[in-house]
């Protein structure tokens, strides 16, 4: 029931009259209902979120409740000297007691502490609290004595359906469509909802359009905004606008916008703008009321744009520096700053993506979709968006990147971020022979600076080292990358690790990487974009160990689209390897046309595409297909330390033992290349002479090959062992060598029998595509429609195909033919 509170001292606010025009708020009223299981309920909100209403309606509603007793005052009128007289009013009605407080305010009337002293003393009561400031409730050792839930703001606002209700009550005729845009216009304000509806009735206007609903709409925030600015006591200046641009206002907020106050310094702005009922109150943070934010934005952004624009940058640097970099990358997004965007992604992305990774997916889809070609957009997609790896637009959008790089000549060394961006886009555009000019040049810069931000420093490393891995510069790649990883962040040096296990494999040191590995296994950035690496290499150094079943799964899951984009090559190998040991290798061939096809965007290097060739030659030896492994080395990938095994395992098992063993005993003593290249060529020299004499081959080969399996925990080579091979080596071998070399896998462990195409249906096969007629391949080979009917019969019986299209699959799967992407 409603208890009377007439016979109180005066200072009491007397009942206001309610309008017959103000539509009830069901949903709001039952969360505030269901709210009184506490001790305090708060609703704190600005001046014109219904407040005062919700609570009179709350009242209105519990009148003919005889269970509860429940008393309106307002907080800051009614005296301290009045509260026995509320409890003796509520000791005389029902056990059950509510007292709702309006405009409660600290220092004014009854204070927080006066309304514990009554939740203490009476212990059947409940306060509901509303206020347009802070107030002593939030201090968290109230909290530690009595239950206080505060409202969240939305549960004050209007719904759709509130919203239509106010219109039908006004008498206004509306559209369903009108009501929507009311509604997302006023953002459910129902001050605003009320002075629009107000409006249309008085002036018997009716709410059919969209168009109509933007003009009651911005009647209202005006009329509003007016109203709260008048509150402030003081003119509203463009400094004060500027508050507009902020998420919330705080004080080193306000100063990093450059706010300043005509009526006091800055400190004293936010306890102004909530005394004004102009913000959403809060103890350390405070949210400006909708209406007012929209239209102070309007004015300053008309009024003085480059004004806006240096205020936001220094606002979104505030807010990276100070750990609020998804708040600042959306807000970046939302002004449509694409390069500002794109640098906290670069700077900070690691930091977004922890706090949430769909927050990080969607600004990098905004990034994306803005079709910026900003050299630092572009660079920003290639090192972190998985899209942008596999587009086929990624290469024109790099190439107009570069060019609206600047000349490289003003590209100081005072600019180790230009050259960073500059090295990164000549790599993705494949211009390696420029990359290492512009990286020599970085890597100066970073050894002469001495003010450098450690995160810059780190990047710049780590470009320089992805430079030398391109070229085939491991050593000095390995080198590059440890500098990198010692000033990096979590992510970044997780990034930078997984790097350098990758590089570590390449040279055949499996024991290292595996250390690497083994050691950031249970890191959470893992699970990251910047784990992309380290997960590559966690497969890898499963195949190393030979257990290459588990370790399949690993590489069928690996997309190395954003930060390993650039180990696109050594993923590709590996995985191919992988299928080789563990039974696919009719599969091989057309994995590594997948990855290739895949990963468009990166254009390997002459040392990534020489590493492919040799994956290749390899199995196509695996289904012994030596002689066309052989014919893949001519042109312009000559003999070198890197081809050098390839070419004297594919001459080997091409029957050519005694030029097998004479290429792998030349570059098998070279002292300059890594350990895995030097033991690949010492397996084949070893199979070579047991082949050629029949007997063990000599004790120093032999002991060489061992040492370096051991000492590097390196035993992959030896899988290029062939069955009739496998045997008579192992027995040359000491006993752990043997069962280390025993327990992996060969190459030729896969059955499969490539099918032997004569000469006639190779060129037929050349021939055959999708769309070409039997007529067509007839008249170009020059030869008889029934000729080619009778190849193509005996192709299909030997590739096991029923039409076309399957034929060239097959085709393609054996390695028969090449496709464009394979050239």
């Amino acid at each position: 029931m409603l208890i009377g509170v007439d016979d109180m001292v005066i200072g009491v606010r007397a009942a206001r009259r309610t309008s017959r025009f103000w539509a009830p708020r069901p949903q709001a009223l039952g969360r505030l209902e269901a709210a009184l299981r506490t001790d305090v309920v708060l609703l704190r909100g600005p001046t014109g979120v219904g407040k005062t209403a919700l609570l009179r309606q709350f009242a209105d509603a519990l009148a003919s409740d005889t269970e509860h007793g429940v008393q309106l005052i307002d907080g800051a009128l009614t005296s301290p000297e009045s509260l026995p007289h509320i409890a003796e009013a509520f000791a005389d009605g029902p056990a059950s007691h509510v007292l709702l407080v309006d405009d409660h305010v600290e220092g004014r009337g009854v204070s927080t502490h006066h309304l514990l002293d009554l939740l203490r003393a009476d212990r059947n009561l409940r306060i509901v609290v509303a206020t347009r400031q802070p107030t002593g409730f939030e201090n968290p050792l109230v909290a530690l004595e009595f239950d206080v839930q505060a409202l969240p703001s939305g549960d004050l606002l209007m719904t759709r359906e509130e919203v239509a209700s106010v219109l039908a009550v006004n008498g206004v005729e509306s559209t369903d469509t009108a009501t929507d845009e009311l509604a997302a216009l006023t953002h459910g304000w129902p001050a605003l909802v009320q002075l629009a509806s107000t409006r249309l009735r008085l002036e018997g206007l009716p709410l059919h359009t969209r168009g109509e609903a933007a003009t009651a709409a911005a009647y209202a925030s005006a009329a509003l905004t007016r109203d709260m600015e008048a509150r402030l006591g003081a003119p509203v200046t463009d400094d004060l606008r500027l508050l507009a641009l902020a998420p919330y206002v705080t004080e080193p907020l306000a100063r990093a916008l450059g706010v300043e106050s005509q009526n006091g310094a800055t400190p004293d702005l936010l306890d102004r703008l909530q005394s004004a009922g102009v913000v959403w109150p809060g103890t350390t943070r405070a949210l400006l009321a909708e209406p007012i934010r929209e239209r102070w934005f309007q004015e300053i952004a008309a009024k003085q744009p480059s004004r806006v624009s240096a205020a936001r940058l220094r606002l979104l640097e505030h807010l990276v520096s100070n750990g609020e970099s998804l708040l600042a990358t959306r807000l970046a997004a939302d002004a449509r700053q694409w390069t500002t965007l794109a640098g906290i992604l670069r700077r900070s992305g690691s930091e977004v993506w922890a706090r949430s990774a769909d927050g990080f997916s969607s600004a990098l889809a905004r990034l994306r979709s803005s079709a910026s070609s900003a050299p630092v957009v572009v660079e920003a997609l290639l090192s972190l968006d998985p899209e942008t790896a596999v587009s086929a637009e990624t290469p024109s959008l790099v190439a107009s990147a570069l060019n609206r790089l600047s000349d490289v000549s003003s590209v100081t060394a005072g600019r180790p971020d230009a050259l960073i961006i500059r090295v990164s886009l000549l790599r993705a555009a494949g211009r390696f022979a420029l990359a290492s000019e512009a990286s020599d040049m970085l890597a100066d810069a970073l050894g002469r600076a001495r003010d450098l931000k450690l995160e810059t420093k780190a990047e710049g490393w780590y470009q320089v080292a992805m430079t030398f891995l391109a070229m085939g510069q491991l050593r000095a790649a390995s080198e590059c990358m440890s500098r990198a990883e010692q000033t990096a962040l979590p992510a970044q040096r997780l990034r930078a690790r997984g790097a350098l296990a990758v590089i570590a494999l390449l040279e055949g040191d499996v024991r290292t990487a595996r250390a690497l590995v083994e050691a950031e296994c249970s890191d959470t950035w893992v699970a990251s974009p910047w784990g992309e690496g380290l997960r590559l290499a966690s497969a890898w150094v499963l195949l190393e160990a030979g257990e290459a079943e588990e370790a399949r799964p690993l590489f069928d899951a690996l997309s190395s689209t954003a930060a390993a984009r650039e180990l696109w090559p050594y993923a590709a190998s590996a995985h191919v390897l992988t299928l080789l040991v563990s039974g696919a290798a009719s599969d091989a061939l057309e994995v590594l046309r997948t990855w290739t096809t895949a990963i468009r965007s990166t254009p390997p290097s002459h040392f990534q595409s020489t590493l492919l060739l040799t994956t290749r030659a390899k199995v196509l030896i695996a289904l012994r297909q030596a002689r066309d492994a052989l014919a893949l080395f001519e042109g312009p990938f000559m003999l070198s330390p890197l081809t050098a095994p390839a070419i004297a395992l594919s001459q080997l098992y091409a029957g050519r033992a005694h030029d097998a063993f004479v290429l792998s005993i030349k570059w098998g003593r070279q002292h300059e290349p890594s350990p895995r290249t030097t033991l690949e060529s010492l397996v084949v020299s070893i199979v070579a002479e047991v082949r050629l004499r029949g007997a063990a081959s000599r004790r120093p080969t032999l002991e060489r090959a061992e040492a370096l399996s051991i000492r590097h925990d390196l035993w992959s080579p030896w899988s290029a062992l062939a069955p009739e091979d496998r045997a008579v080596v192992a027995k040359t071998l000491s006993s752990t060598s043997r069962a280390h070399i025993e327990a992996r896998a060969s190459y030729f462990v896969s059955s499969a029998s490539v099918p032997q195409l004569t000469t006639r249906e190779k060129v037929v096969l050349d021939h055959l595509t999708p769309s070409a007629t039997i007529a067509v391949i007839a008249r170009e080979l020059s030869v008889s429609p029934n000729t080619v009917k009778t190849q193509l019969r005996s192709l299909y019986r030997k590739l096991e195909a029923s039409d076309r299209s399957s034929a060239i699959r097959a085709a393609h799967a054996w390695g028969l033919v090449e496709s464009p992407e394979d050239v």
